[in-house]
């Protein structure tokens, strides 16, 4: 299975179970965190995945990502 789809399989199914980028990484367990990252960018892009964005109490914003079936 190529990486990408692998990625793919790997987001939450819904808006209530999104989950960030960091939390993604740690279950998919290939490559560095960033190259992870561009690939949901890449996924969000090409509008196989949705991503939120969500304010943090500290002032910072953190996206979250999910598949819409």
């Amino acid at each position: 299975m190529p990486d990408v789809d692998r990625l793919w399989a790997t987001i939450p199914i819904s808006e209530d179970n999104a989950e960030g980028a960091t939390e993604i990484w740690m279950r998919y367990e290939l490559g560095a965190h960033a190259t992870t990252h561009h690939k949901l960018n890449r996924l969000t892009a090409e509008g196989r995945i949705k991503r939120i964005s969500r304010l943090m109490p500290n002032g910072g914003e953190v996206h979250l990502y999910y598949r819409a079936e």
